[in-house]
């Protein structure tokens, strides 16, 4: 008998979801039931149990039965006598993001990770979803359908086969626009709610592309319905990936010019390429979950910075950028990940590991002591896939390497949801796993790629771009945005500005920078530079013109106090870096070149 999740919006205004739990039957004198504490996909703890109110239980009688909790997650039921047991509270949603929960007058949005507990002990029990709305709203989600579901009666019901598969399956609620296509016969479906300046029709075409570049590449498409949730608001972007759909927020406004739309193009096909990488091929640590604590794995890298790496690639092999355009986001990496200092302080391993008190907990040090596995991760895949396609003769390529690694790990769960799929397929080890995939595609080569990988990953060695660029006729060449404005390099403060309701603010003080030295700190207002009043373009303005060397005279707020501090500025790190073919290509360099950005001779 299934778990019974009854969930009602007809009081949107309140914020409130009104949700019943009926359990079939008791095996104990108590019960236990809990709300996770995190969402997969998005690590860290975030208690969501604290939006619970209102919890009461009653027996199979409908007599109230006691209860207490035992932890911050978990509610333990005295069920002593009861054949079963109905379970009520409130969730409070008033939070607009990917992994959490949001009712308005507009929508109901819901993650169940933050509205379905769950009973300890019991995760492979299957469950049905009644969905109870306002009348005249659609339900869309992933999940299989029962009745109801995608009609406008107020009403709608689902199943999931077990509590891994539900909490997987976010519920966009609502008036919102529904646009379909199919690929290979199996339907997407992209629930669109908000307004901006979208195009439609383009948004499903180039979505359809993306899809059927990336089926192109792992050979096939591995559930059997797949649905795209789009909020459109001000000013947000992220996403959420699930086994059989997604979550995307975006700037409502960020679909033009062109350059805008392909940071949503890259969203999209980021977020498809976890349908492979994360939901199917993924670390042991990242499943079964064990939703009342932090999963650890040193493998995030792997999961989000390989499919950096692959967004906008895909977007090139799909005729959406231009071989040029995508140069220039790897040279946008690049430049970015060597002017963060933390890139010497911390692994890609350990910043995997710690995901769950750094990452998602950004603060002013965060630059100078940590690194993104998103950012990081995505170069090192990079070099390892030019690295792979170099000593192979361009007859392996990383693609090679994520398609064994999914037959390897996921190939019998095509067309299969959970069904017990984690007993089945057990993740592959999260120490050595990865390498050991990398050289069953490409050979051991005496130990390159784990020597590589050793250095890439468990070092805060720099990465060699020069000698993987070579291998594809490419060079790196840096350079001064205002070189040729003076006939000196540009001098440098080592600080990073925000502009905060007409305030000139410091953001991050840069370690080993000037600005360090000369005592500024994050937070401080600044108001002038040598006497004159200053704001962000007027300092650009005055630093173009002084040199490595000079000293200047910040006048700046710090609290509420007025502070004059002497600054000597030094000479700019670059600032600019373009990707330029080689003078004289050899064929092989020309060859791989072509291998890897798909280009026809």
């Amino acid at each position: 008998m299934p778990l019974v999740y009854s969930i009602s919006m007809l009081r949107p205004h309140t914020h409130l979801y009104d949700v019943t739990l009926d359990i079939p039957s008791v095996d104990g004198p108590t019960l236990d039931l809990a709300l996770p504490a995190w969402t997969p996909g998005s690590y860290l703890i975030r208690d969501y149990a604290r939006h619970v109110q209102q919890f009461a239980a009653a027996n199979d009688r409908g007599e109230p039965l006691p209860w207490q909790k035992i932890d911050k997650t978990t509610w333990r039921i005295m069920a002593s006598n009861a054949r079963s047991v109905r379970v009520t509270y409130q969730v409070y949603a008033f939070d607009l993001s990917v992994r959490t929960s949001h009712l308005d007058g507009t929508h109901g949005y819901f993650n169940p990770s933050n509205l379905c507990m769950y009973r300890c002990g019991h995760l492979h029990e299957p469950c049905v979803v009644h969905v109870q709305t306002p009348l005249e709203w659609r339900v869309t989600t992933g999940l299989e359908r029962i009745d109801g579901a995608g009609e406008r009666t107020g009403w709608a019901t689902f199943r999931a086969n077990d509590y891994d598969e539900l909490v997987d399956s976010p519920f966009e609620c609502g008036t919102h626009r529904l646009l379909t296509f199919e690929v290979d016969g199996i339907p997407h479906e992209i629930a669109l709610w908000g307004r901006g300046n979208e195009d439609e029709r383009q948004i499903l075409a180039d979505t359809r592309t993306i899809v059927e570049t990336t089926r192109a590449m792992f050979g096939g498409l591995p559930y059997q319905r797949y649905v795209f949730i789009v909020h459109l608001v001000d000013g947000e972007y992220g996403g959420l990936e699930h086994r059989n759909s997604v979550s995307n927020i975006v700037d409502r406004w960020g679909f033009r010019p062109a350059r805008s739309y392909e940071r949503f193009l890259a969203l999209t096909a980021h977020e498809f390429f976890h349908v492979w990488n994360v939901k199917r091929i993924r670390p042991a640590p990242l499943g079964p979950f064990d939703y009342a604590r932090e999963n650890y794995t040193r493998q995030l890298w792997v999961m989000e910075g390989i499919t950096s790496y692959y967004d906008h690639l895909i977007l090139l092999r799909a005729g959406l950028i231009s071989r040029e355009r995508y140069l220039e986001t790897l040279a946008d990496d690049i430049k970015l990940l060597q002017s963060q200092p933390g890139r010497a302080l911390q692994s890609l391993e350990q910043s995997s590991f710690d995901a769950w008190i750094k990452f998602y907990r950004p603060d002013e040090n965060g630059p100078n002591s940590s690194v993104s596995y998103y950012l990081k991760g995505s170069l090192v895949a990079l070099l390892l896939d030019l690295e792979i396609r170099r000593r192979t003769g361009g007859a392996r390529s990383l693609d090679d390497v994520m398609r064994y690694l999914y037959a390897e790990y996921a190939g019998d769960q095509v067309h299969d949801l959970y069904s017990g799929a984690f007993a089945k397929r057990p993740g592959f080890d999260d120490d050595d796993g990865f390498c050991r995939a990398v050289e069953a595609v490409a050979g051991e080569e005496g130990g390159a790629y784990r020597a590589l990988l050793a250095r890439a990953v468990a070092s805060t060695d720099e990465l060699e771009y020069d000698r993987a660029f070579d291998a594809v006729g490419l060079r790196l060449v840096w350079g001064h945005s205002l070189e040729k404005e003076n006939d000196h390099l540009p001098a440098w403060h080592g600080l990073r500005l925000k502009t905060d309701h007409g305030r000139l603010k410091v953001s991050v003080v840069l370690a080993g920078g000037p600005g360090e030295s000369a005592g500024i700190y994050a937070g401080d207002e600044l108001i002038a530079l040598d006497g004159v009043r200053i704001d962000e373009e007027r300092l650009k303005a005055r630093l173009a013109e002084r040199k490595p060397g000079d000293t200047v005279l910040f006048s700046l707020f710090r609290r509420d106090d007025l502070l004059h501090i002497p600054l000597q500025l030094t000479e700019s790190p670059p600032d600019t870096l373009t990707i330029t073919p080689v003078e004289s290509p050899t064929e092989e360099q020309q060859r791989l070149l072509d291998g890897w950005l798909n280009v026809a001779r």
